[in-house]
């Protein structure tokens, strides 16, 4: 029983002491460098012109980052009742759309969200029709940037016809 007692009372003196020596760094600790912040600039934000009777309309925009990595969670507008960012991707001859999550937005990068492009964003339950000439305002929300107001202009579709791949979407139903 002494000899137990012994040698708990040297192993607590053993800690103690190794507790007052100073901690030496180890080679391979590197402190970590902080992350630069995002440096955001908003190009081209516009919206499409709807038909009379629309409830949704598409949104494009880019987003340059000069500075940290960041993340698109999501957008907002007063013309909406919802806004979300969405994907478009080809399975055989038929495009598919879904919503996303969050758009990741990498440093020293420009991320288009565009007509007929991978990403856009859909308004959901509009409170009027888009027409030519309108500024629709649009919040953008980033993980990093925060909160980031835009004016999306809103304008006719290019005189080609293209849809952006967005033909049909009068017909989207909201919960």
């Amino acid at each position: 029983m002494i000899r137990s007692v012994f040698i708990a009372a040297l192993f607590g003196v053993g800690l103690w002491v190794s507790g007052c020596a100073p901690a030496k760094p180890s080679a391979d600790a590197a402190a970590p460098a902080a992350e630069a912040a995002p440096i955001l600039q908003i190009e081209d934000p516009w919206a499409a012109v709807t038909p009379g009777g629309a409830s949704v309309a598409a949104g494009f925009v880019a987003i340059a980052n000069s500075g940290g990595g960041d993340v698109l969670l999501g957008a907002e507008s007063a013309r909406a009742g919802r806004t979300e960012i969405h994907e478009m991707t080809a399975e055989g001859d038929v495009m598919r759309m879904r919503k996303v999550d969050s758009l990741e937005v990498p440093a020293g990068d420009v991320v288009k969200l565009s007509a007929g492009g991978a990403h856009h964003l859909m308004f959901f339950d509009i409170t009027a029709p888009f027409e030519a000439g309108q500024t629709v305002p649009v919040t953008l929300v980033f993980q990093k940037a925060g909160r980031v107001d835009a004016a999306f202009t809103v304008r006719p579709r290019n005189a080609s016809g293209d849809n952006g791949g967005h033909a049909g979407h009068e017909g989207h139903k909201t919960p």
